[in-house]
Formats: C-alpha cells, structure tokens, sequence
C-alpha cells in the first residue's frame, strides 16, 4: 500500500437517494457552457452540488475487449452538472495515461466526499485509487492499493464502511482490503482473497496473445470467454449484508457467498444458480442490483441480452445472518439458494440478433418504477416498467418487468450510464463515439429525450454520481448508523413480507424538494392524460 497523508478537513457529502480532432480533449455541443452562465442558479453556491466523476480508457491492448474509439491521455474528469437544463460544465481533469492506465469502474463513499476508481488490465494487477474530490471538482489523490487480480472491474463498500470489496474479471479473484471509517482511507492492503480457480492457471489467452476480443458475441468468442470464470461484480444484500452475489459471466452462474461481517472476509461459497433460463446458450451474467422496496433482484445476461428477474427468500437471509452473529457453521447453509427465477426478458427487439449485442449497464430507478438496461450493438436504452403489485389474475407478480421500448443513446457502445441526484436526467457514457450525452427521463413514462447536450471525452466507461456538500469533519455520529450504501435499516418487524426493512431515505431539505417536483410533475402528467381523455370521450360523444 502506498500511504498518503492529508491534513485538510474532512469533507463529507449529502447522502444521495439514487442509486454515468484530438478526442483527448473536451469540448461541449452545441456552445460553450461557463459557470458564470449558471450564477444565478440555486446550487452555484457549492453546497450539496451534483458532480460527475467521469474516467476514460487509455491502453486497448491491455483490455480484454476492444474498444474503437480514441485512447484518452487523461483518464479522469470531473463536471458540474445543471439541473435547470441539464448541461455540464468541465471543471477538472486529471490522470496522466501513464499513471492511470483504464480506470473503469468507480465507487463514491457513502458517507465522505471520497471516490474510489480501479483501473483495468489483463496483464499486471490492478490498482485501486482513492481521491478527495474538492467541492471545486478537484481531486486529491488520498490513497493506492493493489488490487490482488487482473481487470479490476467492480468496487462495493460493506455496511459498516470498514472494508471495500473488489472484483478482478480476468483471474475472477474477489479481494477485501480494510478502510478508514472516518476519513475513508485505505488502512492497510489486502486481508482477504477468494479464488475461485483454486490457484489452477487460465486457459484463455489474452487478446494481444492471440485470444478473442471480449466485445464481439459470436459462437467463437462466447466459447473462449467461458472456458475460465469471469467474476464481474459484488453486491451485498441490502437487508442483512451478509450473503454477497457474485455474476460470473464466464460460468453463466450466480454465486451465493457468506460475507464475515465481523471480520471483514469473503466466507465460504453457498450455493450456485444458472443466471437465466438454461435454454443451452450463454447467458453471460454482468450485473446484479436489489429493487430498492420489493423483494426482487434482477441481473443483466450481457451475452444473451436478457434481465432476469429473481425473488429474495428474506427468511433464509435471516437465519443465515442470526447464525453468523451466533458463530455457528455456515455449512448448514450450503445449496439452499436465496434467489428464485421468476421472469426472463429480452434487452433488444425480438428480431435483432442476439450475437450483434453485449448488455453493459443495468440500473433500477430510484422510484423503484423502471429498469434500464444499455446496449451495446444495438446502441440504446431499453426502458422497463417495473409492476407494483400483484396482476388481479395473478399471472403478474409485484416486481416483473414490462416493455417501455428501446432509445438510442447518440452514439456507439453505451457501455455506462448514470441519473442525476433528481432522476431527473439521465446521462450516457458511449465509449466507441467518445461522448457522453445528456437525457431528460419522464418520472411518468418511463421515456428519455435528448436534452441537446453532449460533450466529446476519449472512450468514456463510467460515469460516477458525486453530490457532495461541505460539512464540518468534527460531527462524526452519523457514521455509526447501520447503513448499507443510501439504506437506513429500520427495526425489523415479525412476519414482515413483501417490503423490506430497509428504505430509501434522504432527510436533506434538498431531498425533500426534489421528490416534491417529482410528484408535481407526475400530477401535471396525468392531468393531461386525463384531459386528453375527456376531450376524445366528448368528440365521440358528439359525432
């Protein structure tokens, strides 16, 4: 570990409700935006602001897929986003190439005003880098550590904020490395690792070395990508934080693990369940996210281009988190599964081949009302209408998915997108055009417009929410609520079903004025749809 010592007060950010010519350079269409322009707004005061952390590959040769657009000589860009018309101001870059080769995957702090990136290579272990960001958007770099594995592509902060979880795609090996509750600082390397080659060595060659380019998807490729496990990413359940999910897109599986909460370790392995539906053809697990209300996860196949839906068993969660705070053995545990499949939906329309696509991102709107899911090939969104209840026939089931329809995102191989603190807007990293663009999401419909911004950035892969305020460091009580990301866990009730005992809360006055705009505008919406027909129910009445 490389320590790195800061003696400037601790900054700490608002907690969200949300759940990102020489291409090296950025500039903005159509026109230049500057801070003076924005003066009169609400939030130029630099106090809970909305900033996006923004990174950017460097070195294709050293990726397991390949990308097509320009390789950036700085990796990191911070912006200042607007909420009155949805633009972004640059307000800093960093990251020379050669020091932070592919940074592509990033986690802000719960808590802190700290933003952790891991930069991605098939050959050499990854780094993970932990910035200050400053409320002018400049970064401070506060921390490095190894990474334990190669293609370092996903970061995850336990509940308690005492250790970050690391994934590394290419070795599949999942790593633990213990931080700073109070200044979110790495305080030593790594104290942990899973292996889940058990030490064996990989049989796929990289790229570079006559292997396959991870971005195609035919029959050839699908067969080289899962001779080995892929693990691509962690995430903890939001009820208990003690099993952790693991997509393994090189073995179509989804991993149950036990996470030792106590000690800050990957446990022993649970159990495994296919991905999606076992028809015979690859899957390709990516990501995993929990609806923030229901009892439902759902998980992004990149290789099939399909969302599959899975119910949570809570009472299987609790007993497995009742016998780890009483030490006993997790062995009773193994091959019961938390997860149950209940929907399988295609990403891209019924006739769009399947092998042209790679699913990249999946989020759940922090309404809890859509799904979105990126793709790359098809370059678009595809917009799901999460269902709130259960179908009065009772073929619907709360939390299953319905087709709002596919929005191209204005460019190629949308590989990451990220809303607004609001969920208001919505903005597009896509990687083979070098932009990112901006959209207005309908809290209503589900759809998205183009806002008319767009700015050009060298092969953007991620794009980190950053809504940051200044606080004074000294008041540290906050740091003892039991949390897990933007949860407030609340005493669980007996017999509790369907709603979990964790909800999205943000008790900032900000907060509270979005979800207000938010239901406004709803109420705006649906008086015109109601409006609109009454006036056809009077024109037939009439004719």
């Amino acid at each position: 570990m490389v320590p790195y010592n800061n003696s400037s007060k601790l900054i700490q950010h608002a907690v969200s409700s949300v759940l990102t010519t020489d291409a090296s350079s950025d500039g903005h269409s159509p026109g230049i935006r500057s801070l003076a322009s924005h003066a009169d707004d609400d939030d130029d005061n630099y106090v809970d602001q909305q900033l996006f952390f923004v990174t950017s590959y460097s070195d294709f040769d050293k990726l397991a897929h390949g990308p097509r657009g320009h390789a950036g000589k700085y990796t990191l860009r911070v912006y200042k986003f607007f909420a009155n018309d949805g633009a972004l101001v640059l307000l800093h870059i960093n990251g020379e190439a050669a020091n932070v080769i592919n940074p592509a995957f990033s986690r802000f702090h719960p808590f802190l005003n700290v933003v952790y990136t891991c930069t991605e290579d098939i050959e050499e272990n990854g780094k993970i880098l932990a910035y200050q960001i400053e409320s002018d958007g400049s970064l401070l770099q506060i921390g490095e550590v190894d990474a334990g594995g190669t293609s370092t592509c996903y970061l995850t902060i336990d509940r308690d904020q005492r250790n970050l979880i690391a994934v590394n795609y290419w070795d599949s090996s999942l790593v633990v490395i213990p931080l700073s509750k109070t200044t979110g600082e790495f305080k030593g390397p790594i104290h942990s690792v899973y292996d889940p080659r058990q030490g064996k060595a990989m049989q796929a060659a990289a790229k570079k070395h006559g292997g396959v380019n991870h971005s195609n998807n035919d029959d050839s490729t699908i067969a080289q990508r899962q001779k080995d496990p892929h693990s691509h990413a962690l995430v903890l359940d939001p009820f208990e934080g003690c099993v952790a999910y693991v997509p393994d897109l090189g073995k179509d599986l989804v991993r149950e693990f036990w996470y030792d909460k106590e000690c800050g370790r990957i446990g022993c392995e649970l159990n495994t369940l296919p991905s999606g539906l076992s028809t015979g053809k690859a899957d390709g697990p990516r990501y995993f996210e929990f609806h923030p209300k229901f009892n439902i996860a759902y998980i992004v196949n990149e290789l099939s281009s399909t969302v599959a839906v899975f119910s949570i068993d809570r009472e299987l969660l609790s007993e497995i988190a009742r016998a780890a705070k009483l030490k006993k053995p997790m062995d009773a545990f193994k091959g019961r599964s938390t997860l149950k499949l209940i929907q399988s939906i295609k990403t891209v329309p019924s006739a769009f081949p399947t092998k042209l696509n790679t699913c990249g991102r999946i989020c759940v709107h922090q309404s809890g009302r859509f799904v979105i899911v990126s793709n790359r090939g098809h370059e678009s969104l595809a917009i799901f209408r999460v269902k709130q209840s259960h179908g009065s026939s009772g073929k619907t089931r709360k939390g299953t998915l319905a087709q709002v329809g596919f929005f191209h995102t204005r460019g190629e191989t949308p590989r990451h997108f990220q809303f607004d603190h609001s969920g208001q807007f919505l903005i597009v990293a896509n990687q083979d055009s070098d932009t990112i663009a901006v959209f207005s999401f309908n809290l209503t419909s589900g759809e998205i417009k183009y806002s008319g911004n767009e700015y050009r950035v060298p092969s953007p892969n991620f794009i980190c929410s950053c809504p940051i305020s200044d606080r004074d460091g000294g008041d540290e009580d906050h740091l003892d609520l039991e949390k897990v990301g933007n949860r407030i866990h609340l005493p669980e009730e007996e017999n509790s079903s369907t709603i979990p005992t964790s909800v999205e809360i943000d008790h900032s006055k900000k907060a509270v004025e979005s979800e207000l705009e938010i239901a406004k505008k709803e109420i705006a919406e649906l008086k015109k749809q109601i409006s609109s027909m009454t006036v056809t129910t009077e024109s037939l009445t009439v004719n």
